[in-house]
C-alpha cells in the first residue's frame, strides 16, 4: 500500500507507480468515486485532437466549399425560424 499527503490546497501526488500503471500524465485527468468508507480513484481517458484527426469523412466528390455552404444553409434556415417566432 502506498500513502500521499494532503496539501494545504487539498492536492495529492499520485505515486509514480501507480501513475504508471495507470497511464496518468502529466495535464491528465482523474475521476474520485466515493465508495463505502473509501475512495476509488481512476484514470480519464480523454480523446486527443490528434486522436480524432479523420473521425469526420466527406463524401467522394465533395469538399470543404461544400461544407461551408451546408452551414450557411443551416444558418440561413435556423434564422428565418427564429424570426417567424
Amino acid at each position: 500500500m502506498q500513502t500521499s499527503n494532503v496539501t494545504q490546497k487539498g492536492q495529492i501526488t499520485v505515486p509514480s507507480g501507480i501513475r504508471r500503471a495507470l497511464g496518468i500524465r502529466p495535464g491528465g485527468k482523474v475521476r474520485f468515486t466515493r465508495k463505502g468508507h473509501g475512495v476509488l480513484v481512476e484514470a480519464v481517458d480523454e480523446p486527443t485532437v490528434d486522436s480524432l484527426f479523420g473521425v469526420l469523412k466527406m463524401p467522394k466528390g465533395r469538399g470543404v466549399a461544400d461544407l461551408d455552404a451546408a452551414i450557411e444553409a443551416a444558418k440561413a434556415r435556423r434564422g428565418a425560424a427564429l424570426h417567424r417566432k
